[in-house]
């Protein structure tokens, strides 16, 4: 038997028990077992894994390998009870459809994937989309007339919770001749009244004042221009010499483009699955939960992406423009198979 087959539940309890409560004797009040239960149970949790996780000379302070278990023990409990809940709602057929908004910024892929773990995570139960600008999905979603919301940050308010999926570096895109092209990062000075923010300021308010007040602490004052989401026509305008503009690390490129990091900064747009912070259902949780899966993601989530500066031939991969057709194009056949009787709706 391995040691982590020892790491049972009724032990991790007991030892966040002893953690919250702070002594052995309160810890088993609240448990309702007796004081030498549950000092037997750490000194056999401690013995099996070898190693102390309370330092004794210090009343129950915990020690770095506590810590570590203190943060197990709470993970591992948490996804426990949500999993169970899940479980009963799911024999019962009271789960209810996830209502999941997301903005125009959400790509592609990243729907894919968040639609590919919830269909793996829960099969048989609905998945159900809709789209709209960044406020228009936050609104509703503090009106509770959707249970999440996949948008790009910045979010305000302390009522909801935001949990970071991706970040994904934003760089300077230019034409690959530019004489700005040669340099590794671009020169904030450079920039002054000739770069433009194309895609943010109808549709993400929020972001399009952030992106401003960080180009003023670079000295950057960026070059008006009329707001639009179509990536393809902000890069023509790029290519044919009209102005600089922002593209995301990952962003395909036409023929004749590059995209290059600003000297001196490391920005990135970060995608977030945002809930209200009074959220109850334990479906949502556990989906969270998987998500943020370290173990499960890492390759998929990094922290940050590599400086995409070299162009995409046009001929082979061309730039696309996604709209809100190709997006709910992800969940036409639904998250429930089409041979299994749909669970009761809202």
């Amino acid at each position: 038997m391995s040691l982590d087959d020892h790491l049972e539940f009724r032990l991790l309890k007991y030892f966040l028990a002893v953690v919250e409560a702070g002594s052995f004797t309160s810890a088993a009040t609240r448990l309702y077992v007796s004081q030498s239960t549950i000092s037997t149970q750490i000194g056999k949790l401690e013995d099996i894994l070898s190693v102390q996780l309370f330092d004794r000379e210090h009343g129950y302070k915990l020690t770095a390998e506590g810590k570590l278990m203190r943060h197990y023990a709470e993970s591992t409990l948490k996804r426990r009870k949500h999993f169970v809940h899940t479980l009963l709602a799911i024999h019962a057929a009271t789960v209810e459809p996830l209502r999941l908004g997301f903005s125009p910024f959400i790509q592609k892929r990243q729907l894919h994937s968040i639609s590919a773990t919830y269909k793996d995570l829960l099969p048989g139960c609905e998945m159900v989309p809709e789209s709209g600008d960044t406020d228009e999905v936050l609104e509703r979603l503090r009106a509770n007339k959707i249970d999440a919301a996949l948008v790009t940050l910045p979010v305000g308010g302390d009522d909801v919770e935001v949990h970071v999926l991706e970040r994904e570096r934003l760089l300077v895109c230019m034409r690959s001749d530019d004489p700005l092209a040669k340099h590794d990062a671009v020169p904030p000075s450079a920039l002054d009244n000739k770069i433009s923010i194309f895609t943010y300021q109808k549709h993400h308010p929020a972001a399009y004042l952030r992106l401003v007040e960080m180009f003023s602490e670079l000295g950057i004052t960026p070059r008006p221009c009329q707001p639009t989401m179509n990536i393809e026509h902000v890069q023509w305008m790029v290519k044919e010499g009209h102005c600089y503009s922002l593209i995301r690390a990952g962003r395909s490129l036409l023929d004749g483009l590059v995209a290059k990091p600003i000297a001196g900064v490391d920005w990135t747009v970060d995608t977030a699955l945002v809930m209200r912070a009074d959220a109850e259902n334990p479906a949502l949780s556990l989906f969270v939960e998987e998500l943020l899966d370290p173990l499960r993601h890492t390759h998929e989530l990094p922290a940050k992406k590599p400086v995409v500066s070299v162009p995409v031939d046009a001929a082979k991969k061309k730039a696309s423009t996604v709209t809100d057709e190709d997006q709910m194009a992800l969940f036409s056949t639904s998250s429930v198979d089409r041979d299994r009787p749909h669970l009761p709706k809202r």
